[in-house]
């Protein structure tokens, strides 16, 4: 019975939640359709990705 109560909830959903938290504030759908990302989320990735880069690039390069 609390599954079918939390089920039915949108507040509770935790896909749901994510879903609100990731996208975009202003324009959280884009004219396709599909959900747009926060600016500040793919700037974030961007700059995580790039550092792990470096580290991996310095870390074997340095072997070498």
């Amino acid at each position: 019975m609390l599954r079918r109560v939390y089920r039915s909830d949108g507040e509770i959903n935790l896909a749901e939640v994510l879903r609100r938290g990731v996208s975009d504030p202003i324009k959280p759908i884009a004219e396709t359709g599909r959900m747009r990302p926060s600016t500040p989320l793919v700037v974030a990735s961007v700059v995580v990705l790039l550092l792990i880069a470096a580290f991996v690039y310095f870390s074997v390069g340095a072997r070498r």
